[in-house]
């Protein structure tokens, strides 16, 4: 149940919270863009009119505008407008779109035949009836629609505006969560990232278990005698300078008076390379520097998990492979069941769990002997980092939603979930008290 939390809770981060917190970002943009949009439509829609007078077809009199509307019109993708005239003297009234092209009024086919019908309206009380009459089949259909107020029904009132609106209108409250959230998902995808990148390069992160790290006096020691060797003298070390790495300056004296410059630099370089070639120290890019017989260079220490791949990825690819000591093994050679074994447990810890406790409970154990010895069983117990959690509350009894999403309480590790007895490294049998 806690890897089914965990898939809906990034799921539902993914294609409700993400969604939520991105329209916050142009919220104010597009409420700017709608209202623009809607002010020209008004203005449109106020100096709409139509060119010449308007004259009733039944009493030749003068017609005024009574209405204008945005109505859909047929082979147009956008609305139309629509204005509506009415007689003066007799009441008449006719419609026309803005071009002066009459409206025809909405074609509607007979329910049984298929044919026109011919479509009247009376209004009697607040109650307006519609009559159909198909011109083919002479079958007649009746709608009313009463609008009179004293049987109107009062409008129900939605009982999960409040809670819609906490759940997909995010404030500052729920956006600081959501970066929060964010960040969280980053890190646990870096490290299953990390993980199967261990899983797929072993043979590189078994070379970074075997790069040394001499400190800087043990540098001393193994560089000393290199020097001595090679026909250097007064070797010396700097003072280390340290900032976001380690490095460190050296320099030495050429006692070979037949050595040039160039072969004295390489021979050195050379020299020094080899000796530091299991360690986690190189010379510096800039090299060596000579001037007569004084020579001088910097080396640099590698210490993030990330550098020391690099350097190892780098000599794997000049053909060097380190010499893996033998060890007795420990424990039988079995292949982990879970392809994630090599992950950074306190990294697991820290993005799965929240207030882990580590504690016991009182047990028994019979000895050979027969007698009663008292002892305990570990414990461990936590709940889900709140970071994982789906944090727009759910509706109740919402079946959109499971149910065990819904209900979840987060926690792990409690005393009713350890097994009554249990069975020690030596097969003896532990019984909880």
């Amino acid at each position: 149940m806690p890897g089914w939390y965990l898939q809906y809770s990034q799921y539902y981060f993914l294609f409700v919270e993400s969604v939520a917190a991105a329209r916050v970002a142009s919220r104010d943009t597009t409420i700017a863009k709608w209202m623009e949009e809607d002010q020209k439509k008004d203005e449109k829609l106020a100096s709409a009119h139509i060119a010449g007078g308007t004259y009733c077809r039944s009493c030749g009199k003068d017609m005024r505008v009574i209405s204008k509307d945005y109505m859909g019109r047929d082979g147009r993708k956008e609305d139309d407008i629509l204005l509506m005239f009415e007689c003066e003297s007799c009441n008449k009234r006719m419609a026309f779109w803005q071009d002066g092209t009459e409206w025809e009024g909405a074609k509607r086919e007979c329910e049984k035949c298929g044919g026109n019908t011919v479509s009247k309206h009376t209004k009697k009380f607040g109650v307006i009836t519609w009559t159909e009459t198909c011109e083919k089949c002479k079958h007649v259909k009746t709608e009313t629609l009463d609008l009179s107020d004293d049987k109107k029904e009062p409008e129900p009132i939605d009982p999960f505006l409040e809670l819609d609106r906490k759940r997909f209108v995010f404030d500052n409250d729920m956006m600081f969560k959501y970066s929060q959230k964010l960040k969280h998902l980053e890190r646990m995808a870096k490290l299953h990232a990390t993980s199967e990148d261990k899983i797929q390069h072993v043979d590189v992160y078994d070379g970074i278990k075997q790069v040394k790290k001499p400190k800087i006096a043990q540098l001393r020691e193994l560089l000393e005698p290199v020097f001595t060797k090679n026909g250097y003298s007064d070797f010396k070390l700097g003072e280390p300078q340290l900032g976001r790495e380690v490095s460190l300056d050296f320099s030495c004296l050429d006692t070979q008076d037949d050595r040039e410059e160039y072969q004295s630099k390489k021979t050195l370089h050379k020299a020094v390379e080899k000796a530091l070639v299991d360690t986690n120290w190189r010379v510096m890019s800039a090299g060596v520097s000579y001037r007569l017989g004084f020579l001088t260079g910097s080396l640099r220490a590698y210490e993030t998990e990330e550098d020391l791949k690099k350097l190892v990825e780098q000599r794997m690819k000049m053909g060097y492979v380190p010499k893996l000591e033998p060890k007795e093994p420990t424990v039988p050679a079995t292949k982990p069941k879970d392809e994630h074994y090599n992950t950074d447990m306190r990294e697991s810890a820290l993005l799965y769990f929240d207030k882990l406790m580590l504690g016991s409970v009182p047990a028994e154990i019979t000895l050979k002997s027969g007698k009663l010895k008292t002892t305990s069983l570990p414990t461990l117990s936590g709940e889900m980092n709140p970071l994982l959690r789906v944090f727009i509350p759910m509706r109740d009894n919402d079946e959109s939603v499971p149910k065990f999403i819904r209900d979840y309480d987060f926690k792990f590790g409690d005393d009713s979930k350890i097994p009554k007895t249990q069975k020690d490294s030596q097969g003896r049998e532990i019984r909880r008290t």
